[in-house]
């Protein structure tokens, strides 16, 4: 187990047993971006990533691993860490990107390691506890 430092951060949204997957160029990715070599918290540069991107601030992340992904914004793949999104506020532009159920995510054409990611996050269950 290793604790390296992602060169991306990237959010997955969770709401109603669905995913949001971001609308790029014509293919679906992943909110999130560059992990800035002076950052520190990579929950901070997703909130940001977040804020910038669908004008949303998140509230609970939690992160769920990291491998080899390249986005479609990017040139290259690199390095990259995953968060779910569980809370968050504002809604999320209609025009940023589709919500996909299981059963959708299973027909797209993402990647095999970020559709397994996936798949899993939707079966996790979480529930706000005080």
């Amino acid at each position: 187990m290793t604790d390296r430092r992602p060169d991306c951060v990237y959010g997955v949204l969770v709401r109603d047993g669905r995913v949001f997957v971001r609308l790029m160029d014509g293919h679906f990715g992943l909110p999130g971006g560059v992990f800035r070599p002076m950052a520190e918290d990579r929950k901070v540069e997703l909130t940001a990533h977040l804020w910038d991107q669908l004008g949303i601030e998140a509230a609970s992340i939690w992160g769920q691993g990291a491998f080899i992904y390249r986005n479609p914004e990017e040139d290259r793949e690199k390095f990259c860490g995953f968060y779910s999104v569980w809370d968050w506020t504002g809604d999320v532009p209609p025009e940023a990107g589709r919500w996909l159920t299981d059963t959708e995510l299973a027909m797209t054409a993402l990647p095999a390691s970020l559709r397994i990611l996936l798949f899993s996050i939707l079966q996790t269950h979480a529930m706000k506890t005080t």
